[in-house]
């Protein structure tokens, strides 16, 4: 499984590379690698932290080796990185609800973060190391996502088009605003003239 997680970790840089210099697939590599990987940690981060192979979950002596404590603690992590992954997927694409998301995930992080040092005071097992190198990698990204604005990442989407950019970042401040969207949806085609701007609104209305 850490093969896999490697792996789909590559890919979805792939995709958030590609995303950021708006190359085709993009998106799609963003939704298909960080949606993989945040269902990997949601629902296989107790086996996954405990170092049990995938064919042997459902075979109770691959538990011997672990705890009732670590198993919990390992679901928490699952859950609480997911949530990371899901708010970053939601960051890059401007959907709604991106801060509120993040900051569960690095709330949830923090807390674990905190119970996991205790332990590992008591215990210096492999289990918690392997649990701060992921707190450390996605509570760092997470963080970084929270305090970025959402019009850096316009900027740097639309770095060679500046006009549009700012339309994008009205249209972000004020999302329920009609006439700011007809105006970047025409800007996008390439239909939008400053001149005529009133014009080609009532245009875009009748072809509704």
């Amino acid at each position: 499984m850490k093969k896999f997680e490697l792996n789909v970790g590559i890919c979805a840089i792939i995709g958030i590379s590609l995303k950021l210099l708006r190359m085709p697939g993009g998106n799609i590599v963003l939704l298909v690698t960080l949606g993989t990987l945040a269902l990997f940690y949601y629902g296989l981060s107790f086996a996954f932290f405990n170092k049990i192979e995938l064919k042997n979950i459902f075979k109770k002596e691959s538990y011997k080796t672990t705890n009732t404590n670590k198993i919990i603690g390992a679901i928490g992590l699952g859950w609480a990185l997911s949530a990371i992954i899901i708010g970053i997927l939601h960051k890059l694409l401007f959907l709604a609800g991106t801060n509120l998301i993040l900051l569960i995930g690095l709330i949830a992080l923090g807390i674990i973060l905190f119970i996991s040092i205790i332990f590992y005071f008591r215990n210096k097992a492999a289990y918690y190391k392997r649990i701060f190198k992921r707190i450390a990698i996605y509570g760092g990204i997470g963080l970084m996502a929270y305090i970025t604005p959402s019009s850096t990442l316009v900027d740097i989407y639309y770095r060679n088009d500046p006009a549009y950019a700012e339309i994008y970042k009205k249209v972000l401040a004020s999302p329920d605003d009609v006439e700011l969207r007809k105006q970047l949806e025409l800007m996008r085609i390439g239909l939008w003239n400053p001149e005529q701007d009133e014009n080609q609104i009532d245009e875009l209305d009748n072809g509704d």
